[in-house]
């Protein structure tokens, strides 16, 4: 140190100084950094904060395209289903449930889900559906499609407790108005009639669950039902057998959900008719037809679609004395099927079914036939269900085959081993001079079973496999007697006369039909080309075993041959003559 200088000294006590004040200097200016960083962190999650206040829209379509909001989501966010089905599991808040047609809904039991409104959407073919086993809070409306004036519509409320002041109030513009009338009525069958609301008399008018009204909108459009959904059965609802309305009831399905109609028939049936309409008739909208009919043949079919839609409205025919109706809700299910228009396998007791149909340029107009083990020739209640009311001006229908008693059937069911050999009587109600064609529009038949139609006026017999019959009547048609359908199979058929026990083959070499075998008296022959006309006809000899018709004029094709003979018994045999 004792080279060190005063000056020396003074400079190094100058530098400690000043380090050390840099050293406090530079700690002050971290312990900052330090500050400012955590206070950017700290406005970076107020700010997220503030964000998550901005609505969020969840939206499913078969799947969750963001988030799955079931739990998590807020009173002020949205939640869309487009498609699918969304199950809540979970306690969830929103502030509007969206529900668009062909979509469905759950609340699980013990779920609550709290929102400002569900909306249940639907278009006149695709219908929402909500099943509420827990609790909602919050308003629902169901948006339910209905038809214009003029076509008119079936429908049911899918929710309870509305007045019809307030729907009439929040429809105004879209349900048909007349005054102070508006198109929505129930069917009255004491009076045997529809009677119409009106906004003062009907303004405390509760619309009540189960029961169907005719309704109609100004141009097609949805009618908005609001109020609460129902998680209970709904019993009880009275059907009367009042003279005056021909036993005739509308009632619907009170749930904003699909129902199925098998469950629905088996806990009904028995307080529905069961002379001939233990069925239940929807209107289907068309003008001349008019009625879709489901009984047991259509539960026991794969080729119909059983769902009663939301808001779907329907006639039955009370028993004798009336009845109860009853809709749980067990029968409520999830589906996308149209009002009226999932699938099911096939049951043992169904072997076939076609829809038969008459048309006249836009005049339509159907029959139903079953084939089922359940069935006989006759009257099979349950299973055979007559027209709604009497047929029309243009209608096709049939008369039972056994014990027919003149009733007109839309549906008529028969056993399978009919389908082998069976001639049903045919009603066709038409006007002279229109153009009338018939033809298959539906089957789930054997592919061995041949369908004829028989015209026994114009000595026509047409295969409806694959042609339709097409004619011009030259008068009026009503009632059965002209037309037959005729069922034939040449592989799987069950002898019954002694037609059946004929051989019958071609002699290509003498261009003949040899028909061999012994023939009762006043026996014919008739051949039919493929166009149902015509051809021959031949009384056979029943003197002898072995007939000949000769063929030789013909050209080469596929004919059908039918015999018949005085006991009234009839044969079909498809021939190919070369």
């Amino acid at each position: 140190m004792k080279n060190f200088t005063p000056t020396l000294v003074f400079l190094f006590f100058l530098c400690l100084y000043n380090f050390s004040s840099a050293q406090e200097k530079f700690g002050f200016n971290i312990q900052n950094t330090l500050q400012e960083s955590n206070h950017l962190n700290s406005s970076s999650d107020e700010n997220e904060r503030l964000n998550r206040l901005l609505p969020i829209t969840y939206t499913y379509d078969d799947g969750w395209i963001s988030d799955n909001p079931i739990g998590i989501a807020t009173s002020i966010d949205t939640i869309i289903i487009e498609s699918g089905t969304v199950n809540i599991s979970a306690n969830t808040v929103c502030d509007n449930l969206v529900v668009n047609p062909g979509a469905a809904v759950t609340v699980d039991t013990g779920v609550t889900l709290t929102t400002a409104v569900v909306d249940l959407n639907s278009t006149s073919q695709m219908f929402s559906s909500l099943i509420a086993d827990g609790t909602i809070i919050g308003a629902v409306n169901y948006h339910r499609y209905a038809s214009k004036i003029g076509t008119n519509d079936l429908i049911s409320s899918p929710v309870s407790n509305q007045l019809f002041e307030a729907f009439a109030l929040v429809n105004i513009g879209d349900l048909a108005a007349s005054g102070l009338i508006r198109a929505f009525a129930p069917y009255n069958t004491t009076a045997g009639a529809y009677q119409n609301y009106d906004i003062i008399n009907n303004a405390t008018t509760v619309i009540e669950s189960g029961v169907g009204y005719r309704v109609a909108t100004v141009d097609g459009s949805t009618l908005t039902f609001s109020g609460l959904v129902r998680t209970d059965d709904v019993l009880d609802i009275p059907i009367s057998d009042a003279a005056s309305g021909d036993a005739w009831n509308l009632i619907g399905n009170p749930y904003p959900s699909y129902l199925e109609f098998d469950t629905f028939f088996n806990l009904n049936k028995s307080q529905f008719d069961g002379a001939s309409h233990r069925a239940i008739y929807g209107y289907d909208g068309d003008a001349s037809d008019g009625w879709t009919v489901w009984n047991q043949a259509t539960i026991d079919s794969p080729a119909i679609t059983e769902l009663i839609a939301p808001g779907q409205a329907f006639f039955v025919k009370a028993k004798p004395g009336g009845g109860l109706i009853d809709f749980t809700t067990s029968m409520r299910c999830s589906g996308t099927s149209d009002d009226f228009i999932l699938g099911r396998t096939t049951l043992s007791a169904h072997h076939g079914h076609i829809k038969l149909n008459m048309s006249s340029g836009s005049s339509s107009y159907s029959t139903d036939f079953y084939f089922n083990s359940n069935a006989s020739d006759g009257f099979d209640p349950g299973y055979d269900a007559a027209l709604y009311g009497e047929p029309s001006s243009f209608s096709i229908y049939s008369h039972l085959v056994e014990n027919n008693t003149g009733t007109a059937f839309a549906i008529q069911s028969l056993n399978p081993d009919a389908m082998y050999d069976i001639a049903v009587p045919l009603g066709i109600n038409a006007t002279q001079g229109q153009e009338i064609t018939i033809s298959i529009t539906e089957t789930d038949m054997p592919n061995t079973i041949d369908i004829y139609l028989e015209d026994t006026v114009a000595n026509t017999l047409t295969l409806l496999n694959t042609n339709d019959f097409v004619f011009t009547p030259s008068t009026d048609l009503s009632g059965t007697g002209r037309f037959f359908l005729r069922f034939e199979s040449d592989v799987l058929h069950v002898a019954q006369s002694t037609l059946e026990i004929l051989s019958i083959y071609n002699n290509t070499q003498d261009r003949t039909i040899v028909i061999s075998g012994e023939l009762q008296q006043g026996t014919t022959g008739k051949l039919y080309n493929m166009s149902g006309q015509l051809v021959l006809s031949n009384a056979l000899n029943s003197a002898t075993t072995q007939n000949n018709i000769n063929v030789s004029a013909l050209s080469t094709g596929i004919y059908m041959l039918e015999l018949s003979n005085s006991a009234n018994d009839i044969r079909i045999h498809k021939l190919i003559i070369q």
